[in-house]
């Protein structure tokens, strides 16, 4: 049952990732096409940079606030500009927060390897290759979950962390 719950976990966890770096390119692409077009009124123009000003105000509010229900004592980098998404699946409410940061990747892994020792959760997987890790912890209400994992892009290192808890 374990197994089948970490199988679940991962794959909704690379499904969220893979589905947010879609959704970025074809932001990508309908930028450039309304660029390419030119046959854009003035109004619309300032209609579309307010309306762009009052989305990214919002987006703001929504990275700095982790929601309630995720443990506020995660070991995010200080610097860390936080995108949460949440899903109910399965019985249980899940929030993958990824993030970018400029830590050495091994230290933020440590820390977030500790954090699960110390709360109580069992690593269930771990890929000490790829700096990533499943864990679960039994509560009265049902087993929680926490997945970490990292990665180096190069010119920036990029962090995803998924926490579910069960809905009830």
């Amino acid at each position: 049952m374990k197994k089948f719950i970490t199988v679940l976990c991962l794959s909704f966890a690379l499904s969220i990732f893979v589905a947010a770096c879609g959704s970025d390119e074809e932001k990508s692409n309908s930028k450039a096409n309304t660029e390419e077009d030119g046959n854009v009124s003035t109004t619309d123009e300032t209609n579309k940079e307010e309306n762009k000003q009052d989305d990214d105000a919002a987006q703001e509010e929504d990275k700095s606030a982790l929601p309630e229900e995720v443990p506020s004592d995660l070991p995010f980098p200080a610097e860390a500009d936080l995108q949460v998404q949440s899903y109910d699946t399965a019985g249980h409410k899940q929030y993958v927060v990824g993030f970018s940061f400029s830590e050495e990747i091994d230290g933020v892994y440590n820390k977030f390897k500790e954090y699960a020792d110390s709360n109580g959760y069992n690593i269930i997987t771990e890929d000490n290759e790829n700096n990533g890790f499943e864990s679960m912890k039994e509560t009265d209400a049902g087993p929680t979950t926490l997945g970490v994992t990292f990665s180096d892009m190069g010119s920036v290192k990029v962090g995803t962390v998924s926490f579910a808890i069960p809905l009830e």
